[in-house]
């Protein structure tokens, strides 16, 4: 079934479930590099089903998927998406941080990434939305540094 807005032919991601593991037990994905190389590598069955539920990619055939965007180009969509606005202090942003770490499990996905101002994004580092939201409220100084950046 092709999605309206998708490519002919592209399942929409509600169809995520239509993927199936290749003999190795993984799934293909496909994509091209900021240059426009080509490239390719296998992933596990579920993470390409989020990657296609979260629209990052589409299927192209049952073991396969295609990455929508390059690094640049899914930075740039962060960014604009999010009007160059802090996710987390409301000033300048020209950084995309991660809602949940990707040393935690976290994706490279556009419902889990966000714009962020440098402070924040390394304010933050690998913590969660919450621990680090917390850590400020606790910190006066650290809130009263993202408020002046408001200004």
């Amino acid at each position: 079934m092709t999605a309206p807005g998708f490519p002919q032919g592209m399942a929409a991601p509600e169809d995520a479930q239509q993927l199936k593991p290749m003999r190795s037990g993984l799934v293909r994905m496909r994509g091209k590099s900021d240059k426009g190389r080509r490239w390719q590598q296998e992933i596990d069955l579920e993470l390409a089903r989020l990657l296609v539920r979260e629209k990052a990619a589409v299927i192209v055939n049952r073991h396969t998927i295609r990455r929508l965007f390059t690094n640049r180009e899914f930075k740039t969509f962060i960014l604009e998406r999010d009007r160059y606005t802090c996710h987390f202090c409301g000033g300048y942003g020209d950084t995309i941080d991660h809602l949940l770490p990707r040393a935690k499990g976290g994706h490279t996905t556009p419902l889990n990434c966000v714009c962020a101002c440098n402070a924040c994004n390394q304010s933050k580092a690998d913590r969660d939305v919450d621990d680090f939201l917390s850590s400020v409220v606790k910190q006066p100084e650290a809130a009263s540094s993202i408020e002046q950046k408001k200004e």
